[in-house]
């Protein structure tokens, strides 16, 4: 299989667009930890991830050391188009957890494809809108909602996602310590603990600490919390 083809933005390229940018591309498999690039940067390149069972997080961290996470990018996705795109710096920080596989294509590239393939502009405008909506859902959330039912409605939309049937449940893929909750949310750990406390009494989610795997054992419930049809 070719290096870009599983990536959902460039499956619907001509083989030979997408074979031109699979040329101009590097593979890398980055140590987990490590730093892609930091809110500020020059935007040079655009990622793929190709494979892996790891993700990369995408967020930014203030003076006073507080982190906010704005999203996990797994095997699939792109990320840092935006600033290939607009011409300004990285708007946030990218940190690799866990394994994966990315490919990293130069800007230059990635924009000469954007300009003669209608499907990867389709394509990226769907990824966008996507991005655009779930922001203004975070943000009316963080506004009007509490604590709870923010953790619900996240936890809910990783787990529609990417979300694995197991014997307990729908597990969330790859690992999600209770500090990267906190982060998500813009919340403090301590009180993410007191919220996935209560949810594991009601039996409603499963949560193994030493190896940060979340289960929801009863999304529809989760469901009903948010008001959402359990159905």
């Amino acid at each position: 299989m070719s290096l870009l083809a599983g990536v959902v933005a460039f499956a619907g390229m001509d083989p030979v667009e997408r074979g031109r940018l699979e040329r101009a591309s590097v593979a890398t498999e980055p140590r987990d930890g490590i730093e892609l690039f930091a809110q500020g940067d020059l935007a040079d390149s655009v990622y793929a991830v190709v494979s892996g069972d790891g993700h990369v997080r995408i967020g930014a961290t203030d003076r006073r050391s507080k982190s906010l996470m704005a999203e996990l990018f797994r095997a699939g996705d792109i990320f840092g188009e935006i600033g290939v795109i607009d011409g300004r710096p990285r708007s946030a920080t990218a940190v690799v957890e866990g394994r994966v596989r990315l490919a990293r294509i130069p800007g230059t590239a990635f924009l000469s494809a954007l300009s003669s393939s209608p499907a990867l502009g389709e394509a990226l405008c769907r990824s966008l809108a996507q991005r655009l909506r779930r922001t203004f859902e975070l943000f009316q959330d963080a506004s009007f909602e509490t604590l709870e039912l923010r953790l619900a409605r996240q936890v809910l939309y990783m787990a529609d996602r990417e979300g694995r049937r197991t014997d307990h449940g729908l597990r969330l893929s790859g690992r999600l310590r209770q500090g990267d909750l906190a982060d998500l949310l813009g919340a403090t750990t301590r009180s993410i603990i007191t919220i996935l406390n209560a949810w594991r009494a009601e039996g409603l989610v499963l949560y193994d600490i030493e190896r940060a795997f979340l289960t929801l054992r009863d999304p529809d419930a989760l469901r009903a919390l948010i008001g959402q049809d359990a159905g």
